[in-house]
């Protein structure tokens, strides 16, 4: 669906596939899917299922019910010359021991104003500690990601904990009972409330049924022939298998062999083509491949009605496996860490005087470098970025896969790599519960974008980006409970159907809403079940189309915690000023934008 720039007045945009019903709600001069009622506060517009626009307030540091802390210095390291990863890195070890015994205590490490090389990969690995510079300017703290041209450097610069599961009590696994449950609903029934209690945190299961695959079309997905080539049989060893690469790529692709297949089996289901050179890279979606783990919080128990913190982002509906709840321990789980403060920039080619990192004419080409600047792995929360400027890096400036991070106030001035698949995507979400606002992006692919089964909510406010090379929005399989509020691209925005693109992308998302944005054009489908909402959004030269309040995710907030608390995230003067990114220019004053 590409929406009409001449549109008006609201329309309701409603198709079916099966006997399920997929919503697409445009909204240009006024709203009825939300409005500011007699009260000051937002009133929603319930379906005839109970679907509503869901409360996206609860993302965020704390979400957004504390101020991200000043932390105190406790250690701090000047520049010198050479590899400085192993300093650095003693360093956030040492204080994380520290911390360690003075729990409560939060700590950070202050690298001083100047230059620091680091030829590996720093890891925070410990709860509490702070990596904090003097300043992300030219002339602040500028962590250099040295080396290029082997495969070796392709990494991540900053890598903030694991990738570590949750661990599933599963003695106290209760079924919900609700025939459905839906979108935007904090209470749901289960079979026996009896073990829980309130403040118990527990994962809200959504499974991925045959059956429910099947109703989206996501079992369908038509194929996709590309030429490969350095083809290896792997019969023997732990990983039996197809490996290839495909032409124009230098990673490996691999499809193995399963427990308890045979070879011959295994051979068959190999989508090779008759002569060897093509493989058909669309995978169908499978069953169990697409579950979902919602982490929320109980707040209430009624009988066997339990309430929850954060929304339901996904109707639970029985015919489709419905859901169940359970509780769960995070082993190894890292929280309260923080960087702020920092310039991170990669080397990606020789140097000149003019150009230390490499001369910006073999951007465009250059592959074999730091790939991601700062990773917040998925077994953290609670964590936040800010103020940090970078460039040159293949991939991502900040890519949030945990739990509850907050990322503000930050720039990617440019990428050093190809402008295709896997590449350029500066700031990026394939955790739940997070929040990036005030960030700025040069020469994104998909700048502002959420990876492939994100369970959300989550939410990018008040963001812009220049020069971009693709799409901001949901890219690929399954991003669920995305806001878009106030972001602005030079390219479309899109949540919508990519079948087989990529590998196989399906429904790169649902309950997408972009709420009072600009961008050439907004390409958005929701899948059947499903419900997405453009609301107030348009061209940038298309006038009088913004929605009151300006911002869907600061007027929920101030909902849910009050002036004090949207003060926190935002100065009077950022609010004012929103859909005109003032303090984006101001940001950039100094800067000289580089690709």
């Amino acid at each position: 669906m590409k929406i009409s720039t001449h549109l008006t007045i609201c329309i309701t945009l409603v198709a079916f596939q099966g006997n399920l019903k997929a919503e697409t709600i445009v909204e240009k001069t006024a709203s009825k899917t939300c409005r500011v009622d007699e009260t000051g506060k937002l009133a929603y517009t319930k379906d005839a299922k109970g679907n509503r626009l869901p409360d996206f307030s609860h993302v965020g540091y704390h979400s957004g019910e504390k101020v991200i802390p000043d932390v105190p210095v406790r250690m701090t390291l000047e520049p010198t010359e050479g590899d400085d990863t192993k300093r650095i890195q003693a360093a956030l070890d040492k204080l994380g021991i520290l911390r360690r015994r003075h729990p409560g205590k939060l700590g950070a490490l202050l690298l001083k104003r100047g230059v620091y090389r680091v030829e590996g990969s720093i890891k925070m690995s410990h709860s509490g500690i702070i990596l904090r510079g003097e300043g992300d300017g030219p002339d602040g703290t500028i962590v250099i990601a040295t080396g290029y041209g082997d495969y070796k450097y392709k990494r991540t610069l900053i890598s903030v904990g694991d990738e570590g599961k949750v661990q599933e009590d599963e003695s106290s696994k209760q079924a919900i009972v609700d025939d459905y449950v839906p979108i935007g609903a904090h209470t749901f029934t289960v079979k026996s409330a009896a073990k829980y209690r309130r403040g118990d945190r527990i994962v809200v299961f959504r499974p991925s049924t045959a059956e429910w695959i099947s109703s989206i079309g996501c079992d369908k997905l038509g194929a996709r022939w590309e030429g490969i080539r350095d083809v290896r049989w792997v019969k023997d060893g732990k990983a039996p298998g197809f490996y290839y690469q495909r032409l124009g790529y230098d990673s490996q692709y691999k499809m193995l062999q399963k427990t308890g297949e045979s070879w011959e089996e295994f051979k068959k289901r190999v989508p090779l083509s008759k002569d060897g050179k093509k493989f058909d890279l669309t995978r169908q979606w499978q069953p169990g491949h697409y579950d979902f783990y919602f982490e929320r919080l109980i707040t209430g128990i009624s009988g066997n009605k339990v309430t929850i913190d954060a929304p339901i982002v996904h109707a639970l509906e029985q015919k489709f496996g419905g859901g169940a709840i359970y509780k769960y321990t995070t082993p190894g789980r890292v929280t309260e860490v923080g960087i702020e403060n920092l310039r991170l920039v990669s080397e990606f080619a020789a140097a000149s005087p003019e150009h230390p990192y490499g001369d910006p004419k073999h951007a465009g080409g250059a592959e074999r470098h730091a790939w991601n600047a700062i990773k917040l792995n998925r077994n953290t929360e609670n964590t936040w970025v800010r103020n940090v400027t970078g460039n040159y890096f293949g991939w991502s400036l900040v890519s949030a896969s945990g739990k509850r991070a907050t990322v503000q106030d930050c720039v990617n001035l440019g990428h050093a790599s190809k402008i295709t698949g896997g590449r350029r995507y500066p700031f990026m979400i394939d955790g739940q519960l997070n929040l990036m606002q005030r960030c700025v992006a040069f020469a994104g692919r998909h700048e502002f974008v959420n990876q492939g089964k994100t369970a959300g909510p989550n939410v990018f406010v008040d963001c812009i980006g220049f020069n971009s090379k693709n799409s901001a929005g949901p890219h690929h399989r399954y991003a669920i409970g995305n806001l878009y509020d106030n972001v602005k691209s030079e390219r479309s925005m899109e949540s919508q159907f990519r079948g087989s693109m990529g590998t196989g992308h399906g429904w790169a998302g649902t309950q997408t809403c972009f709420y009072n944005c600009v961008a050439p054009g907004f390409s958005v489908r929701a899948p059947a079940g499903g419900i997405s909402w453009v609301l107030g959004s348009g061209k940038s030269d298309e006038k009088g189309i913004r929605l009151t309040p300006p911002s869907l995710y600061y007027q929920q907030v101030q909902d849910r915690l009050g002036k004090a608390a949207l003060d926190r995230l935002a100065t009077e003067e950022q609010r004012k000023s929103l859909g005109t990114y003032q303090w984006a220019k101001e940001r950039l004053e100094n800067e000289k934008q580089s690709e």
